[in-house]
């Protein structure tokens, strides 16, 4: 009984189980896919990485996944779910519905043409096939009878079976802005710095922090929500842009003199101080606070985002990759401070 969240190892990206063991079942929730080496790694991809593990522990207890959750495009959140359904035995067994506001989606909700070039398309792992010549995953969806939501926006309410999922971003306007062919290749870091801030200490950021938020469009487009099960409340933000985080709690009726009192919140946008503020903070109080990286790309987390988190809030601040922690804190600061981290070895039972 109980719930259990597992923050995979996803390289630079997200891939988190959330699972709720019942009398009769266990009904699981998978957000986001990391990048391709989280599903398959190495030589012809011959190595099991993390999220394959967790679907082959799935299929041998007889189980399902009744949500994957694709958060937005970002290569980092949605490669690793390619791989999984473009390989027999994974997701397109397993999955019984999905969120993914794909570009025919999109167009269809604007009621313009649909953009061929933005079709997510998968291979059938033959030498002789093409990626061009592969297969839709919206066309796969329909073939395995997944069930599709439909737009996934801020201010609906959703149910899979005992879970009740918030959604908090994206707005539609942030989904208009996806209206045009998109880039091969998205950089999810464009507005996070490449180098480190490790260099400056704590005070030195306190005393002069100001927030600018994230201007990626395919971050803003990602989907945010606030889930709830047994009394137990999670904020899963994905890269979602702060100040819709913002307006829909407020909307929701938190604020300063009334926060919204988790469980557990996966910081956006892997720890980005573009995409934590201090006024988010302040309309929350977290006993866990969740950065998913591995601290390669991008000088993510920046050290403004944790120091913000240090000062307004009194949780722990979790990592599921345990070199992240070496260098975020100066000497004069480990014994202030290094008591606040702490590094996943395994599930957080909540």
């Amino acid at each position: 009984m109980g719930v259990a969240v597992r923050v995979l190892k996803a390289n630079h990206g997200d891939c988190i189980l959330v699972s709720h063991e019942g009398d009769l079942d266990t009904v699981n929730i998978l957000i986001d896919g990391g990048t391709s080496m989280t599903f398959k790694y190495g030589p012809r991809q011959r190595y099991d990485g993390a999220l394959a593990k967790v679907l082959d522990e799935i299929k041998n207890k007889g189980q399902h996944i009744e949500l994957v959750v694709l958060t937005h495009i970002d290569d980092d959140h949605i490669h690793g779910l390619i791989k999984a359904f473009e390989t027999a035995g994974y997701l397109s067994e397993l999955v019984k519905s999905i969120w993914f506001n794909s570009s025919r989606l999109i167009t269809q909700h604007f009621s313009v043409t649909e953009i061929p070039e933005n079709n997510i398309l998968l291979t059938d792992n033959s030498p002789q096939t093409s990626v061009m010549q592969g297969k839709e995953l919206e066309a796969l969806l329909d073939e395995i009878g997944c069930e599709r939501a439909p737009l996934i926006m801020a201010g609906q309410d959703h149910r899979v079976g005992p879970f009740k999922l918030t959604v908090l971003s994206p707005c539609q306007n942030q989904l208009e802005r996806l209206l045009h062919k998109w880039p091969s290749k998205f950089d999810s870091g464009a507005t996070a710095a490449h180098d480190n801030d490790y260099q400056l200490s704590l005070k030195e950021i306190w005393e002069a922090d100001e927030f600018e938020s994230d201007l990626s469009i395919h971050n803003g487009s990602s989907i945010a929500f606030l889930l709830e099960i047994d009394n137990k409340k999670m904020l899963f933000l994905g890269d979602a842009h702060d100040p819709v985080i913002v307006n829909s709690l407020r909307e929701l009726g938190f604020s300063e003199a009334n926060r919204l009192n988790l469980d557990l919140v996966k910081i956006s946008h892997h720890g980005s101080q573009y995409n934590t503020s201090s006024e988010f903070l302040s309309l929350i109080q977290a006993s866990r606070y969740v950065i998913s990286t591995n601290g390669l790309r991008h000088g993510l987390p920046n050290k403004r985002a944790i120091a913000r988190i240090i000062k307004e809030t009194s949780g722990q601040i979790f990592f599921n990759y345990s070199d992240v922690t070496k260098s975020l804190l100066l000497e004069d600061e480990v014994e202030d401070y290094a008591s606040r981290f702490e590094v996943l070895n395994d599930e957080i039972r909540l």
